[in-house]
């Protein structure tokens, strides 16, 4: 069984934002945000609601931390919110040119970060989105490609004739039209191209029968709950 972690930060404003490893997405009162399969991001499911407290899960992703930040109504660096970096999370073929975002994220990823872990690198990531609210995005940052892209990609094995990765090592769904990528908590197939979802849908959905297991959808890649049964089914 998993261990549970969470924290809060607590503003000077009186507002609050609890980060738990039990939220996959952003919530706010009682209801869930979460990025699906419809291409709507939760950035824009929010637009409208405020509130003092919200709760994050415990990553540094712009994807909810952004939209945290917004419900509550703190500042934050403009940058987050031009039009071509919140699209980059349906749109991941962004990082294939250097950009600020993937400086960000060199610097405040917690990607493959084990949970008990992760509250310093928050922490930090949201300290830095609020000071630098009134700066120039390049007095903060320079252009880069994402780290990881520079190492080599592992590849663990096919299923059903498509590459299986370690999400951990090179990138790979940046890399790969279409893998199946097993990582810390979840398995993801996926795609960077819109012309390859309908094999990516295709795929998932021959794994979930053969596991049993449900996923979750998003635009373009397809979530599952990391299990020994998935592994099984995987070969793995």
């Amino acid at each position: 069984m998993k261990k549970h972690t969470e924290f809060v930060i607590e503003f000077p404003t009186g507002k609050s934002i609890i980060f738990s490893s039990k939220i996959a997405g952003l919530k706010v009162g009682r209801r869930d945000y979460k990025a699906k399969d419809d291409g709507i991001l939760i950035y824009e499911k929010v637009k409208d609601i405020k509130a003092d407290e919200a709760t994050c899960q415990l990553s540094t992703n712009t994807s909810t931390l952004i939209p945290a930040l917004k419900v509550l109504g703190l500042p934050y660096n403009k940058y987050f919110d031009r039009r071509d970096v919140v699209e980059s999370q349906n749109d991941i073929t962004f990082y294939w040119q250097p950009s600020y975002l993937a400086n960000y994220y060199n610097r405040y990823s917690t990607d493959g970060v084990p949970l008990e872990e992760r509250e310093k690198i928050i922490r930090k990531a949201v300290q830095f989105l609020i000071t630098s609210r009134d700066l120039p995005i390049d007095r903060l940052l320079k252009k880069k490609f994402l780290n990881a892209l520079k190492e080599d990609c592992k590849l663990l094995g096919f299923f059903e004739g498509f590459p299986i990765f370690d999400a951990a090592s090179g990138m790979p769904m940046l890399k790969s039209r279409l893998g199946i990528h097993i990582g810390v908590e979840s398995i993801m197939v996926s795609t960077p191209m819109d012309k390859y979802a309908k094999d990516v849908k295709e795929v998932a959905g021959k794994l979930s029968q053969k596991s049993g297991a449900t996923p979750s959808y998003k635009k373009n890649r397809i979530r599952f709950e990391k299990s020994t049964k998935l592994l099984e089914s995987l070969g793995l």
